[in-house]
């Protein structure tokens, strides 16, 4: 016996897709501006994302203190002239060299996008994330998070990553299976109904929803931009989500690499709560 029935994924993927077309779409007319929060959670897209994890606490999943995530290695690559001697300050982000759009935000402006994870991870998402191509000289340094700023939130947008739509779902099924058995064991005891527990249950579906949305925002969303995309176009709706969650409070947003699958990146709205440590990786790509 089934609870509930997953068989709408194929339909939840081309629905979100759709929305985030309109939401683009809506950005590129200048229908709304990518700072204008409040005209864009009238757009379906951001609507939806807001009505599940805000108005229905599920963003409490995606959140994370930057002191949950110290441990966790980040740093910063860039692209090095033939013989270039890098210091620190070649690694922070600075507004007249940012002349293209990046992904939550517009040319200009100096958020710090940080590579994450161990060993080579953060080195080699570095280097995808450059557009590194061989025989060029690349930079590699490693960031610390200042202890001030710990107490900051971030929004986790992979949290589903690892998890397949069969994971997610048989979560929920078993929380259905487990409610079930518990009221019927209770009824045969007592002869009584016993009716589900609805602050359980929807505590369930409100993660399997934001598990479920989080899944398909990552695997629909963020994809790779083909060659001679316009970028302005492309990260507007990204832009204006990056406005959504400043506008709730939040200091910046972890999410997966579309270029080093492997690879998971944070963007800090201040570039100041981080700075870089250690020794200044140079090599040749081969």
């Amino acid at each position: 016996m089934h609870f509930f029935d997953f068989s709408e994924i194929k339909k939840n993927e081309s629905s979100i897709k759709r929305t985030w077309g309109e939401y683009r779409e809506a950005l590129a007319t200048k229908k709304i501006s990518f700072n204008d929060v409040e005209a864009a959670k009238e757009e379906l897209f951001l609507k939806t994302y807001n009505d599940l994890f805000h108005d229905h606490n599920g963003i409490k999943l995606q959140t994370k203190t930057l002191g949950s995530i110290v441990g966790i290695p980040l740093g910063r690559g860039a692209r090095l002239k033939e013989t270039e001697i890098p210091d620190y300050e070649r690694f922070l982000p600075k507004k007249e060299f940012i002349n293209e759009d990046n992904r939550f935000s517009p040319a200009g402006v100096e958020w710090l996008y940080l590579a994450v994870g161990d060993g080579n991870t953060r080195s080699e998402c570095a280097k995808k994330e450059c557009r590194m191509k061989a025989g060029e000289r690349f930079g590699f340094c490693d960031f610390q998070l200042l202890d001030n700023v710990l107490g900051q939130k971030i929004v986790d947008l992979t949290i589903a990553d690892a998890l397949s739509y069969a994971d997610i779902n048989n979560e929920l099924e078993k929380h259905g299976q487990k409610q079930y058995k518990r009221s019927l064991k209770i009824a045969k005891a007592t002869g009584l109904n016993v009716p589900i527990d609805k602050s359980a249950f929807n505590e369930a579906m409100t993660k399997w929803g934001v598990f479920t949305y989080s899944k398909l925002l990552s695997q629909q969303i963020f994809i790779p931009l083909g060659d001679g995309v316009d970028k302005s176009i492309e990260y507007a709706p990204f832009q204006s989500l990056a406005q959504y969650f400043i506008s709730l409070g939040y200091a910046g947003i972890m999410y997966g690499s579309t270029v080093y699958p492997q690879g998971k990146n944070l963007v800090l709205f201040d570039k100041n709560m981080a700075t870089p440590v250690g020794g200044i990786d140079i090599s040749v790509i081969v």
